[in-house]
Parts: structure tokens; sequence; C-alpha cells
């Protein structure tokens, strides 16, 4: 076998791992545009009126649970943030776990990821509610469910 022929051998496996890194690449981007909505958390709706006092409840739940990786004000930028994914900003409009009270709390309740851990074991209904009456206030005030 010739040099030029070994050249075209060692390339044939590099070009496959780009064409599947490309694909995996366009696959997340397509993923990272299109928020995953829940039907049926989309049909909960918040039994926690969304007072001062619901909001400073879920502010301190809040500051206790989920500040370490979303940051103190809800951009996302925590100190724990680099462990792993990349939290959400709650302060933007782009909610890509869904947007209605019911969606936030099942995620909260349940976990989504290895680094969005479930909180059903630490924190009661009440006080999940509680905080989706917190981001409320932090984020954007539409589809409130």
């Amino acid at each position: 076998m010739s040099l030029r022929n070994n050249n075209r051998v060692a390339c044939r496996p590099l070009a496959v791992v780009f064409c599947v890194f490309a694909l995996a690449l366009a696959w997340m981007l397509v993923q990272a545009q299109e928020p995953r909505r829940n039907p049926e958390a989309q049909k909960l709706k918040n039994p926690e009126a969304s007072t001062p006092e619901s909001i400073e409840a879920g502010k301190k739940l809040y500051q206790r649970y989920c500040a370490s990786c979303h940051g103190p004000n809800g951009k996302g930028d925590g100190p724990m943030a680099l462990s792993g994914g990349t939290p959400s900003d709650f302060t933007d409009d782009v909610w890509d776990y869904g947007s209605t009270d019911g969606e936030i709390f099942v995620v909260i309740r349940d976990g989504i990821t290895a680094d969005m851990l479930a909180y059903k074991d630490k924190l009661k209904e009440k006080e999940i509610w509680q905080v989706v009456n917190y981001l409320r206030s932090v984020g954007p005030k539409k589809e409130k469910k």
C-alpha cells in the first residue's frame, strides 16, 4: 500500500467523527430552540396566591435551594453554575421547559437533568408554589396559567 492510500484510510475515521459531531451539534441547536412543553403540567393551577408574603417566602426558599446555581437574582450565574450544565436565567423570556406555573412547578418538583434535580423530597408542595411565585416576580409575566 502506498503512502497516498494510507492517508486516505487515515482520513476516513476522522471524517466520520466530524460528521457525527456536526449532526449532534445540529440536533442540540434544534432542541435548544424549541421549548419542551408539558401538556399535563400546563393543566396545574397555582393554589398559592401571589401575595407579597408568598413571594417573600419563595424568595427565601430560592436563596436557600436555588441561588447557588441560578444566581442571587435568577440570572443563571450562581457560583455553582460551572459544575455541569447551564442553569436557567429566570429573568429572560426563554423558558426551556415551559413557562406556565404548572410547568415550572413540575420542573422544580420532579427535576429534569442530573444538574437540575428533583426537590420533592426537600420542599413541600406549598413551598414549591411559593418559589414559582417568586420566579414570576423576577421573570417574564406571561402565561400564568
